[in-house]
C-alpha cells in the first residue's frame, strides 16, 4: 500500500504519542487514586513552593487546606483569593509535553535530558503563573474569568509550544 508508506512517519507519531499519553495518564491517576477526599502531596508541595515565592517578593500569603475539598486556599494580605487544586500542578501539561517529546525524538539520550528540562521548567513556570495569577486575583478581582481562563492558559499552553519548536528546531535532527 503505496499511501501507508506516504503516512507511515505520522501514524508511527500519533501511535507513540497515544500510547505514552495513555501510560503517563493511568500512572498519574493511579498516584491520585490514592489520595481521595484528600489534597495530594504534589499539590501540597506546589502550596508551599508558592507560598515560598510570594515571601521572598515580600507579600503576606498564606496556604491551607480547604475543609469540604481536596485543595489549597490560596490566601494573599488576609483575603481569600484563589484555590490550588491538583489541576494547579501542572502535571497534565508536562504529560503532554513529555507524550510528545519523546514520540518525536530520535536520539534518546538527548530526548530524555530535554523531556527533564523541559518539565522541571514548565513546573516552576507553572508556579510563577500560579503566583501572578492569586495577585491579579487579590488585585484586580473583576478579571478573574479573562485571567484564569484564558490569559494564564493561554500563557502555559504558549510556553509548551514553544517548548516544542525548540526541540523540534535544535535537538530533532
Amino acid at each position: 500500500m503505496p499511501i501507508l508508506k506516504t503516512y507511515y512517519p505520522t501514524l508511527k507519531f500519533i501511535g507513540k504519542f497515544i500510547l505514552i499519553y495513555l501510560v503517563l495518564v493511568l500512572a498519574y491517576n493511579f498516584y491520585l487514586s490514592f489520595y481521595q477526599n484528600q489534597t495530594d502531596i504534589l499539590t501540597i508541595w506546589v502550596g508551599k513552593l508558592v507560598s515560598g515565592i510570594y515571601s521572598l517578593i515580600g507579600v503576606d500569603v498564606q496556604t491551607m487546606p480547604i475543609e469540604s475539598e481536596p485543595g489549597l486556599k490560596l490566601i494573599v494580605n488576609g483575603q481569600y483569593v484563589a484555590r490550588i487544586v491538583e489541576g494547579c500542578t501542572a502535571i497534565s501539561v508536562i504529560i503532554m509535553f513529555l507524550s510528545f517529546i519523546l514520540s518525536f525524538g530520535k536520539h534518546l539520550q538527548k530526548t530524555l535530558i530535554f523531556a527533564i528540562t523541559g518539565s522541571i521548567l514548565i513546573f516552576f513556570f507553572n508556579l510563577l503563573r500560579i503566583v501572578f495569577l492569586g495577585y491579579i486575583l487579590y488585585a484586580f478581582p473583576q478579571y478573574q474569568d479573562l485571567a484564569h481562563r484564558i490569559i494564564f492558559p493561554a500563557i502555559i499552553y504558549g510556553f509548551v509550544v514553544i517548548l516544542w519548536l525548540y526541540f523540534i528546531l535544535k535537538y530533532h535532527e
